[in-house]
């Protein structure tokens, strides 16, 4: 399927807007991504049927919170097309409080 590079990046800006999300990240041995002409968007893959994200979640925002934003904000995007949401990081803002000694 060819992507057009436009709602790549409204999806972009989409996910990147929602306040569960740290930002998108381009995946590990899975990576999600979206070639187009001359550059890569890391984060988001655009299938016939289905659209993959990939994100970094603020700390302290439940999974299933940012899954519900960032389908909100994509589903609009591309009618008819099922959206995924994966969580592959955390954006830790204060590093865990030391055990008691």
């Amino acid at each position: 399927m060819l992507v057009e590079a436009g709602t790549a990046d409204a999806i972009v800006a989409a996910v990147t807007a929602c306040p569960a999300v740290a930002s998108l990240h381009g995946g590990g041995l899975r990576r999600t991504a979206t070639y187009l002409p001359g550059r890569l968007v890391e984060g988001v893959h655009v299938d016939d049927d289905r659209v993959r994200v990939s994100v970094v979640a603020v700390q302290g925002v439940p999974v299933a919170q940012v899954a519900e934003q960032v389908r909100a904000a994509v589903a609009p995007l591309v009618p008819g097309r099922a959206v995924d949401v994966h969580v592959a990081d955390v954006q830790v803002t204060h590093p865990p409080a030391p055990p008691p000694a």
